[in-house]
């Protein structure tokens, strides 16, 4: 019998009610206004977000897990194309260990589990004409370290604003608000490093990606030891005392057997 069949699979693999999370992480662009709360993916659907600090904390998880699948399926399709020409036999060692598929699938379940208020509509043919700010002549990037991960933004030549990824273009949208809402601050306290001082949302959480209070990463496993912090209740979540673990949680019944399920 022949090892090297092929299967077919769908190109959608992730199914939720709330499709922002779907635009966020399979567009083939994403443009964004200063604040973050409109984006525009693949230049027609625009996605309205209430709140800023909320718009801009999906927008870097978003970055960070398309980033991780990105990396984790170019390595296991490069690993494969090499076995496939040098014709061997046996089966090497996968370059995507078990463990950091794990670890991706939680933090695609967390990510999906986000609930924000949104709008969506589709944008007509004048609004597309308008989309975009144009060129501009400062050039100097925002400075804003963690916010994107390790991408560095450089002005698009054609949409103006940064662009960020090859699917990420930020602030380049036209808009109708106060064109000086995203340089408002508000004093704001770090609760790692006591840091006070006024800031935008987007240095806000710009700080809070790169805070040197902030936890490191520790070794191999301590994820998965690492206690799960209790979460706003809602009217679907109850008290829940794990005897596995010895944690109490708020938790929905669907979050109850997901958690089971990781002490089995």
């Amino acid at each position: 019998m022949s090892s090297k069949h092929q299967l077919l699979t769908f190109v959608s693999l992730l199914e939720t009610n709330r499709p922002y999370l779907s635009l966020l992480l399979f567009s083939r662009s994403l443009d964004t206004s200063g604040d973050c709360c409109r984006l525009v993916a693949d230049g027609w659907l625009e996605l309205q977000l209430a709140d800023s600090e909320s718009a801009v904390q999906l927008l870097a998880a978003s970055l960070r897990l398309r980033a991780r699948w990105e990396s984790a399926l170019d390595r296991q399709l490069a690993h494969q194309a090499r076995w496939r020409l040098e014709d061997k036999d046996e089966e090497e060692e996968a370059p995507v260990n078990r463990r950091e598929v794990a670890a991706l699938s939680r933090e695609l379940l967390q990510f999906t589990a986000s609930k924000v208020s949104y709008s969506l509509r589709r944008l007509t043919g004048l609004e597309i004409q308008n989309l975009y700010v144009g060129p501009q002549t400062i050039t100097a990037a925002p400075s804003l370290p963690g916010l994107f991960g390790c991408s560095t933004p450089s002005p698009h030549p054609t949409k103006g604003g940064y662009a960020v990824t090859d699917f990420l273009t930020y602030s380049c949208l036209t808009s109708d608000v106060d064109l000086y809402g995203d340089c408002l601050r508000t004093f704001w306290t770090c609760p790692r490093c006591d840091l006070h001082m006024p800031l935008t949302p987007l240095e806000r959480i710009a700080h809070e990606s790169t805070c040197p209070e902030a936890p490191q990463d520790g070794p191999p496993g301590a994820e998965e030891a690492a206690p799960e912090p209790l979460q706003k209740a809602s009217a679907l979540q109850r008290p829940y005392h794990c005897e596995a673990c010895q944690k109490d949680f708020l938790f929905t019944p669907t979050e109850v057997l997901r958690h089971r399920r990781q002490h089995v």
